[in-house]
């Protein structure tokens, strides 16, 4: 297989929701609206590309071919991702490439963030998200993105993680609970 070339892409964000009742399977992930068409970025609703939703972006990455079950449309691994434009209400300013890490999580300082990530290799992240399924002091393997949060007065100097674990149907219902409390009513 031939090295692919990195792609530079601009375009605006667009992310799906869970809708509960809704009836068959439906598609939580995010897509990228360019000049040339779509693309899938993923399929995950946890995702840090969430927080770019209806926001010009800049990315670079490949185009590739899932090899589970999938869109039948183009898609897009991410190396990286960032805002086009300031926008200071944007959680997030970049995402970095998904990695697999191997550590646990312990509680954070409420003043930085609520939640650390100690590595294996002992490294400290920041938890910059609400992961479903995160669990204090109990060893697991989690997709991480190194994200750059907002600029703010409380941000710290410490790396931050955006960080998906594994975890239960129960758990994605709790999480999702959690997060229409916060979501301000439209």
């Amino acid at each position: 297989m031939n090295e692919q070339e990195t792609l530079r892409l601009r375009g605006i964000v667009r992310a799906s929701s869970y809708e509960r009742g809704a009836p068959g399977k439906h598609f939580l992930g995010t897509k990228l609206e360019c000049s040339d068409g779509k693309w899938v970025l993923d399929y995950d609703e946890q995702s840090p590309f969430h927080a770019f939703a209806d926001r010009p972006v800049l990315v670079s990455g490949e185009p590739y071919e899932p090899k589970s079950q999938r869109l039948l449309a183009r898609h897009f691994q991410v190396s990286t991702m960032r805002l086009a434009e300031a926008a200071p209400d944007a959680p997030l300013v970049e995402v970095g490439a998904r990695q697999k890490l191997s550590g646990r999580f312990e509680l954070g300082d409420a003043r930085k963030a609520a939640l650390v990530f100690i590595s294996e290799k002992g490294d400290t992240f920041l938890v910059a998200n609400d992961p479903a399924g995160a669990t204090v002091g109990r060893s697991v393997e989690v997709w991480a993105y190194p994200v750059q949060p907002q600029a703010s007065s409380l941000r710290s100097p410490e790396p931050y993680l955006w960080i998906i674990c594994p975890c239960s149907i129960a758990d994605l219902e709790a999480w999702r609970a959690r997060r229409s409390a916060k979501a301000p009513s439209q």
